[in-house]
Formats: C-alpha cells, structure tokens, sequence
C-alpha cells in the first residue's frame, strides 16, 4: 500500500529520535529511562520536527544545524501532550495506552516535568540558543493560555472554582480561533521561525515562516476538530471532544448554526451532562453529521491552507520550500 503524503514527508521527522532518547536517557535514572521513554515510543507523526527542519533547509540552513531545534519543538509538543493527557484524563493516545494509563497520574505529572527540564539542555545545543529560547518560551506560555481557554470552554465536567466561575457558555467562532491558535498553532509558527533562525534567516524571512507556521497550525486543527467528529481510524477515541464536554471544536460550533433549536439544544445538553455515555457521544456526533459542518471546516482549513503556502513567497525555489507546501498540503488532506 503506497503511504499517503504526510506519512511519506514526515518520514524526515524521525530523524530527531536518537537526539530525543538520548536527551531523556541523560536527563533521567537509569530505573526512570522506561516511563519517560514510552510516549515517544508509542508512536506520533513528528510533524512540527519536520516543519522545523524544511524551514531551515528552506531558508539556506543545513539539515544538520536544525536537528537539535527540531528535537526541542518536538519535545515541546509532546511534553503538552503529557499535560494534556492529564488534565482531560485521556485513555488513549496514538491508539495506545496514555502515559497516565501507562504509569499512573504521578508518574505521567514527573514524566511531564522532566520533558520540559529537558528542553534547556537541547536549547544550549541549537544555533542562536537566546533567540530560540525566546520563541519556544513564548510558544509554551501561548500554549498554556490556550489551554486555559479550551478548559472554559469546556461545559461541564470539572469542579474547579475558577473553571466554573469562569466558564464560556456561548463563544463565537473568533474566540474559538483564538482558543486554536494559541493551543495549537502557535507551536507550528515557533517551529517555522524556529527553523529559520536555525539557518540564520533574516528578520524579514523568520517574520514570514511564522505566518505560515501560524496559518498551517490553524488548519491543522480545524481538520483535528473535524476529525475527531467525523473521521474513523485517527488512533485516538472517536467523539473525544463531545466526551470531554467541549464546546471548542470547529464542527459542533459550526453545526449549531445549521441545526434547529430541538437537536441544538440537544448537543448542548449533552455537554453539559456531567457524564456523556458513549449512545450520548454517538447520538451527538449523529446531528453534527446531519449538517454541512464537515464540509465548511474543510473550506475554512483550506482557506488558512491557501493563506499559509502565501507566505512562502519570500524563499527562494527548492525543494524544501516545495515540501513545506506539501506538508501543509497533506495536512489538510489528512484522515487521520
């Protein structure tokens, strides 16, 4: 079977693990090493790594000098994988057991920890550490508020003070943008600058792969909400958003706007449920299906597509400048 063209470009990614699992294996005890080892074995795409370095072959970089920045925005993305496992109380990641499932929740909190220690030892091996630092900083603390916002936006489930207090009951698609694009792809834009800085880019160039990396993470994820809807074999729960109460998803805010006020009212209910069984999950997902939900995300998502691969006007041709555009490319295309 002819793999598809994400599985295919990505392949570059993988490039990254030795400097990974040698990082970890240096930052932990030896009676350690499994636990922290076992998310990056369980599987992922290494999508961002390969951002990283086509931005930097793309810019004049060597492949070389992009590896350590790609293993650091690798180990950004996984180390909020970890936290995000652990505030949703995930079961299955990757098709594969979670860390938290894996180890339990103390470990999974340690494992967590020691990946985000271990991005100041891969940061001190990147070319320009303090301009890196600055960027992938500011990609964790976007990260963190957009998480904060996708919890508020969740409808029910948690007895926080703060969550319950604070919870968004009826957001616009703006803030949903908003929610994404710190949470998500704000870590594709500090990949592509990220890159760039790797190859010595100038402010001119770095300026323009972060605005690619943005739009690229933008339709990223509007293809994740619509998959996680609609889609089959993704390796993760089907239906997880609706499970998990969240109201942030392109295709049920999307799908809203179509149904009548009965089956709206209904997916409403269910999330705000405080337990969402899987005949609610499927019933719910059911009336997003019903509407045109799937089919506007995807005009949306190529809409940021079409955006993103505008940006790359600013490189000269290469083929690194051509596997940045399929990679976006494919990101949309995606099933999985």
């Amino acid at each position: 079977m002819t793999p598809d063209p994400l599985t295919r470009i990505v392949k570059m990614g993988r490039k990254v693990d030795p400097i990974i699992f040698e990082t970890l294996a240096q930052a932990s005890s030896s009676k350690f090493q499994s636990p922290v080892a076992y998310h990056f074995r369980t599987g992922g795409k290494r999508m961002r790594a390969t951002l990283v370095l086509l931005a930097c072959a793309a810019c004049g970089g060597s492949i070389e000098d992009g590896m350590n920045p790609a293993a650091l925005v690798e180990m950004i993305h996984n180390y909020s994988l970890v936290m995000d496992d652990l505030i949703d109380r995930g079961v299955v990641r990757r098709g594969k057991p979670t860390v938290r499932v894996q180890f339990g929740d103390s470990i999974a909190l340690l494992v967590a920890m020691l990946y985000r220690e271990a991005l100041d030892d891969l940061i001190e091996k990147c070319v320009y550490p303090k301009k890196i630092r600055r960027v992938a900083v500011q990609s964790m603390k976007d990260i963190i508020e957009g998480e904060r916002l996708d919890l508020l936006l969740e409808q029910a489930g948690r007895q926080d003070p703060y969550l319950k207090s604070q919870r968004i009951l009826s957001p616009s698609f703006s803030l949903y943008v908003e929610m994404m694009g710190k949470k998500t792809a704000a870590l594709f834009k500090a990949a592509s600058q990220i890159g760039a800085c790797s190859a010595r880019a100038k402010f001119t160039i770095v300026r323009s792969l972060g605005e690619f990396g943005w739009k690229a993470g933008l339709a990223f994820q509007i293809m994740d909400d619509v998959l996680d809807i609609c889609g089959q074999e993704t390796g993760k729960e089907i239906g997880k958003d609706i499970i998990e109460h969240k109201l942030g998803n392109a295709a049920i805010l999307t799908a809203l706007r179509y149904l009548p006020l009965s089956k709206r009212s209904e997916i409403l209910a269910t999330l705000r449920s405080e337990k969402v069984s899987q005949a609610m999950m499927m019933r719910a997902r059911g009336l997003v299906m019903e509407t045109p939900a799937e089919k506007d995300c995807r005009e949306i998502a190529e809409k940021y597509l079409n955006e993103a691969k505008g940006h790359l006007s600013v490189l000269r041709k290469s083929v690194y400048r051509d596997g940045l555009a399929t990679l976006s490319d494919a990101i949309v295309s995606r099933t999985f």
